[in-house]
């Protein structure tokens, strides 16, 4: 099948953008001919993602000005290529599937400040988006989760029959249970200079305002436990807060270029306390590594969670009491309870391979 990709740039930088790399090479190893519209990519990425490429104008000027742009002549120049069906991942309206990574932006706005709230860039993404799930210029949507399809039809009324869900891949090869557990464990211990008979929780984040972390560090007041801060360096605010707490040692903080298998090897709770995730890729990796987590209800991934059974779910992410209190019940667990929601949390993940995930594209793609 000709297919497009269509996004304002191909680079490695977002999860979608990520995972759209990804998916082109292995659609393109299933035999699919690829072109790629779009206004931005690198010449690594040019040569090593087969396929065509039109590459449109990017135009100076605002953000704002170049959404409009790419918006107008992208789904020109993916009819022009004579594709059979062509795939949107961003803020485009025209396309046959519109492939979602970033949830439901008008729920996720409500949580920013003010000031970005009533940005002009944050307002025409809302017009987008309302014209992209309101119109007819898209026939199918994909989401990573039921929940997300949920408020997508609840805000903007669009008809569900429309809608698939697809569960992102896990790299099941990378993504495991060590096989010995204890060593790795003591040996990151040792290495980020931890107390190895304390309970490890482990934060990963490279937005720790969405994803929670300043109610995480107040809770952390009330827990005797480490706490692993893993991707973008906590800001002055928190770290004066880490120390006003008293818990500076017990908390550290991880370069994102860490192992991350290891680390989700090595602690004992994955904790993420996230106001709003479409699908947080996090959470799954942890699992398959066999580390039961903390997740938020405002996750889509929550999809995946059977509360108490592989893992407990945070109905409030952003109130520090309870998820003091959910980390305290965690912690409470014995070594026979962790063992049996480590292995169900394995085991709840470990079919979601690249190999399923390209069988149900190809039923969408069908349909």
């Amino acid at each position: 099948m000709k297919i497009a990709l269509i996004h304002p740039q191909i680079i490695r930088g977002s999860g979608v953008e990520n995972y759209l790399i990804d998916f082109a090479r292995r659609m393109h190893a299933a035999g699919h001919q690829l072109t790629y519209v779009t206004s931005l990519t690198t010449p690594e990425i040019g040569a090593s993602l087969p396929g065509n490429w039109e590459l449109q104008p990017r135009l100076r000027g605002s953000a704002v000005l170049r959404m409009w742009h790419f918006n107008r002549i992208a789904p020109r120049a993916a009819r022009s290529a004579g594709v059979d069906i062509s795939i949107g991942f961003g803020r485009t309206c025209a396309q046959d599937i519109h492939r979602n990574g970033t949830g439901c932006h008008r729920i996720y706005g409500n949580l920013l400040p003010l000031w970005q709230r009533y940005s002009l860039r944050h307002l025409y993404e809302l017009h987008l988006e309302r014209k992209l799930y309101t119109g007819n210029e898209t026939r199918r949507y994909v989401t990573s989760s039921a929940r997300v399809a949920a408020q997508l039809q609840g805000v903007y009324g669009t008809d569900g029959e429309r809608f698939h869900m697809l569960s992102p891949p896990v790299e099941t090869q990378l993504f495991k249970p060590a096989e010995n557990r204890a060593v790795v464990r003591e040996l990151n211990c040792r290495k980020l200079q931890t107390d190895a008979s304390k309970p490890v929780l482990l934060f990963v984040s490279l937005s720790h305002r969405r994803r929670g972390l300043e109610p995480l560090i107040e809770a952390m007041s009330q827990i005797d436990a480490t706490l692993w801060i893993v991707g973008k360096k906590p800001g002055p605010a928190i770290q004066e807060k880490i120390q006003r707490l008293g818990i500076a040692s017990r908390v550290r903080s991880v370069p994102v270029t860490s192992n991350l298998v290891e680390l989700y090897q090595s602690a004992d709770w994955y904790v993420h306390p996230t106001q709003y995730d479409a699908f947080s890729n996090t959470v799954l990796q942890s699992m398959a590594c066999g580390l039961p987590g903390i997740i938020s209800v405002m996750d889509g991934a929550v999809d995946h969670v059977r509360n108490e059974e592989n893992g407990l779910m945070l109905y409030h992410p952003q109130q520090p009491r309870e998820l003091a209190a959910r980390i305290k019940e965690a912690l409470a667990f014995d070594g026979t309870q962790w063992q049996s929601l480590s292995t169900a949390a394995c085991e709840t993940v470990r079919s979601l391979t690249w190999e399923r995930h390209l069988q149900e594209w190809a039923e969408v793609l069908q349909a």
